[in-house]
């Protein structure tokens, strides 16, 4: 979605951040995620603000017939692979 010349650098490796349009599990409300190419724990960042994801949309709208991207179950737009939750585990240790 983002075209390299636009592209955001990851804060740790430096590779450009890929661009998600994806919708929320429960609301519905349509959202942009920003993801490390590289790996997803080093960067993942959520725009919700939703005058600015509609602007978004609406601009991939008029641009529809131009590209034909395939939009996905889960609300991914951008053709690309349908990230899962990470599997790190966040609880504390209980050793000392």
């Amino acid at each position: 979605m983002t075209s390299l010349s636009q592209s955001i650098p990851c804060l740790i490796c430096h590779s450009p951040l890929e661009m998600r349009l994806a919708r929320g599990r429960k609301s519905g409300k349509p959202f942009i995620m920003l993801l490390c190419v590289q790996d997803g724990r080093h960067f993942r960042g959520f725009i919700n603000h939703q005058p600015y994801v509609k602007e978004v949309l609406a601009r991939l709208e008029s641009h529809k017939g131009q590209t034909t991207a395939p939009k996905g179950e889960d609300g991914v737009i951008d053709g690309s692979a349908v990230s899962r939750r990470s599997r790190t585990n966040l609880e504390r240790s209980t050793q000392p």
